[in-house]
């Protein structure tokens, strides 16, 4: 049974525009609920909107996340909350600010997989300058030197199962899959970058490898993005 969202009606809510921490949030703003709570935060990015819940009252919360390069996500604080047990705050204790529940949250989630597409690295050879040559990748196919070998880049996702044993809640990562409705139900909880990078490598003709399309040698499982419904048959 999901717990019943309320909202606050303050008589003032100050709003402060305040030095803020990474991972953390901004200084507390005036709440009147007495009971144990936690408050709605939504924020988004190019992927789209995410909500969340967290035990703060901060103005707004940061969460630094990788995205090619770093990112900062910002999740701002809303009148809605929920009324929780003194049990349920170790909960949001070890969910803390980075994961949030993909099942509300499914729009942002299949976003993600959208927009992580497969690609290429080309292996290259250089001059160390010592009489020996050392070897790279990069995503240029017009490199100099390349040796031949190529390999499929190709995103895995994972979710995290929150539950509670002997005593005391338990954060268990799943293995990653290729489409993230496969591991939803049992672990239903996300981080912003919720992904890996698998590789394949493969092996051609020097004179070949400006020409290879990754539609020929991809041999990865693929997320079903025609169909958008959270429950499509996946697995």
């Amino acid at each position: 049974m999901k717990p019943k969202v309320r909202k606050i009606y303050p008589k003032v809510l100050a709003l402060l525009a305040i030095p803020f921490i990474l991972s953390g949030c901004a200084r507390d703003v005036e709440c009147n609920v007495p009971e144990r709570h936690v408050h709605k935060y939504v924020g988004s990015n190019n992927k789209g909107t995410v909500t969340n819940y967290f035990d703060s009252e901060g103005e707004y919360i940061r969460v630094g996340y990788t995205d090619g390069d770093f990112q900062t996500f910002y999740y701002y604080r809303k009148d809605d909350y929920i009324d929780i047990s003194k049990d349920d705050e170790r909960f949001y204790e070890i969910k803390g600010y980075y994961l949030f529940d993909g099942r509300e949250n499914w729009d942002y989630l299949y976003n993600v997989m959208a927009t992580k597409k497969d690609f290429l690295e080309y292996q290259y050879q250089y001059d160390d300058g010592l009489g020996g040559w050392v070897k790279s990748w990069t995503t240029n196919k017009k490199k100099n030197n390349l040796t031949g070998k190529v390999r499929v880049c190709h995103y895995q996702f994972c979710g995290h199962k929150l539950e509670y044993k002997d005593g005391r809640w338990i954060n268990t990562r799943s293995p990653f899959v290729d489409d993230i409705r496969q591991i939803i139900d049992e672990y239903p909880y996300f981080e912003l970058d919720c992904y890996n990078v698998a590789k394949k490598e493969y092996t051609f003709d020097k004179k070949q490898v400006k020409d290879i399309k990754i539609e020929d040698i991809n041999e990865f499982n693929h997320p079903d993005l025609e169909n958008k419904d959270l429950y499509t048959n996946s697995k």
